[in-house]
């Protein structure tokens, strides 16, 4: 398994960033139709508001996979269709070539270009009539080295450590589009999520703690929606959480040399006005978790 990721961190596109570059990092929104069985519906108010706040002030957005639910759902376009409104704030990210996608295990097929053209590239505006330009010229990838002085920032989604979600991902799709879908609504979970059997997410984290480790470099996954910032001098092993958690969405931040974990939520002030807020977890300097 460490030779598996080896090979992925060396096929890695580089990105070199400083102390001026802001980045944000979010996964596993797991966009899906709009219906009943879409969870990202119920915190889609606050994403969106947390995409605006980061548009404007100018960081580059990163999406660790597992951005849309193309497990469950066939037709990528009734994802599009369903949550237009953030797909066209996604898009003034990647006008201003400020977007970055990575699949997950659940939009896999992202990482066709067929795939893509076909999905996202562009869309049928019900009002004009037209097709127009969506997501245009968008390249996904499986992994990201973000290169910080003499520094790696080793970015995936993380299934890749995950039998059932990588190996025989197919599988484990028809199983989730057919089978478990349906048992979700009654309470079963579904044993191929990292994100809902604590047996898979244990050994996946372990695996991906482990080769941070024996790198020496910073690995940040998502994959098991459970958001991790490590203690200075510990394992350098991150992960930004989801945007499916029930009191809000977590993330990570890159911005004045300095790693955060924050997360956004709804707040209600004393005027009983609810708003989306910001809070900060957990914040350090990149370069002391190398001393």
């Amino acid at each position: 398994m460490s030779k598996k990721l080896d090979n992925i961190f060396n096929k890695s596109r580089r990105i070199l960033i400083d102390d001026n570059s802001k980045i944000v990092i979010m996964s596993d929104c797991h966009r899906g139709a709009g219906n009943n069985y879409d969870n990202f519906i119920k915190n889609q108010n606050i994403f969106e508001a947390a995409l605006a706040s980061y548009y404007k002030k100018g960081f580059v957005y990163i999406e660790l996979g597992d951005g849309d639910e193309l497990w469950e759902v066939e037709d990528c376009k009734d994802i599009v269709s369903a949550h237009l409104a953030t797909f066209e704030q996604l898009k003034k990210f990647n006008d201003t070539g400020r977007l970055i996608m990575i699949y997950g295990n659940h939009d896999i097929v992202k990482k066709t270009q067929k795939e893509l053209e076909k999905c996202f590239y562009k869309h049928y505006n019900t009002k004009t009539k037209e097709i127009e330009p969506l997501l245009d010229g968008l390249v996904v990838y499986e992994s990201l080295v973000l290169k910080y002085n003499n520094y790696d920032i080793f970015l995936l989604h993380g299934h890749q450590v995950d039998f059932l979600n990588d190996t025989i991902w197919k599988v484990s799709r028809f199983l989730v589009r057919y089978l478990w879908k349906p048992f979700e609504h009654i309470g079963l979970k579904d044993p191929t999520s990292a994100a809902k059997n604590n047996k898979v997410l244990n050994k996946t984290e372990e695996k991906l703690k482990k080769w941070s480790i024996e790198n020496k470099k910073i690995l940040i996954s998502g994959h098991t929606h459970n958001p991790i910032f490590p203690q200075k001098g510990e394992r350098l092993y991150f992960n930004d959480g989801s945007c499916l958690h029930p009191d809000g969405i977590t993330c990570l931040e890159i911005e004045n040399g300095k790693i955060t974990l924050a997360v956004w939520k709804f707040r209600t002030n004393k005027e009983d006005i609810v708003f989306v807020k910001r809070e900060v977890l957990e914040s350090e300097p990149i370069v002391d978790f190398f001393k």
